[in-house]
C-alpha cells in the first residue's frame, strides 16, 4: 500500500487556512499543487517559519507524535492539497521496525523543539531590528 494511493485531494484558495496552531488533528498534508506559507504565533507577533510548494509535505510532526499542531499553515495562492489521514498513515507505520519507528519519534520531537527555537530567534532577531531603527531614527 502507498501513501500516494491513499490520500483524499482539497482544494483552498489563497488565504484560507489549512491548519490552526493549537489543535490536534489526524492528518498530515501533501502540496500537490500551488504554495503554503508556514507561521508561528509567538509573543502575540506572526514569524513566517517557512513556504512550501508542491511535493513538500507539512502536519506531519502532529500526526506521527500525535501533538498539537505547531503552526499555522495558509493557501498563499489557490493550492491543491492530499490528505494523509491517521488510519492510512498507521498502516504504513506498522510495516517499519519498533526500533525505526523510535527513531522517527524521536527526530520529530527533536524538529519540533529546533522550530520553537527558531521562531524564538526570529522574534529577538525583530525585537532587535526595532530596537536600532528606533535608536537611528531618535538621532
Amino acid at each position: 500500500m502507498s501513501l500516494k494511493n491513499s490520500v483524499d485531494i482539497q482544494r483552498y484558495s489563497k488565504g484560507d487556512v489549512i491548519i490552526s496552531e493549537g489543535i490536534i488533528s489526524n492528518n498530515a498534508y501533501i502540496v500537490m499543487a500551488g504554495t503554503v506559507q508556514v507561521t508561528k504565533k509567538i509573543e502575540n507577533k506572526t514569524v513566517v517559519v517557512s513556504k512550501l510548494k508542491e511535493g513538500d509535505v507539512f502536519g506531519e510532526m502532529g500526526l506521527i507524535s500525535q501533538s498539537v499542531r505547531s503552526a499555522n499553515i495558509t493557501a498563499m495562492e489557490d493550492v491543491t492539497i492530499g490528505i494523509i489521514d491517521r488510519e492510512n498513515f498507521e498502516k504504513q507505520l506498522d510495516e517499519i521496525s519498533p526500533d525505526l519507528r523510535s527513531i522517527v519519534l524521536a527526530l520529530v520531537e527533536r524538529l519540533r523543539f529546533t522550530t520553537e527555537q527558531l521562531s524564538n530567534i526570529g522574534i529577538q532577531l525583530q525585537k532587535t531590528r526595532d530596537a536600532i531603527q528606533s535608536y537611528t531614527l531618535k538621532q
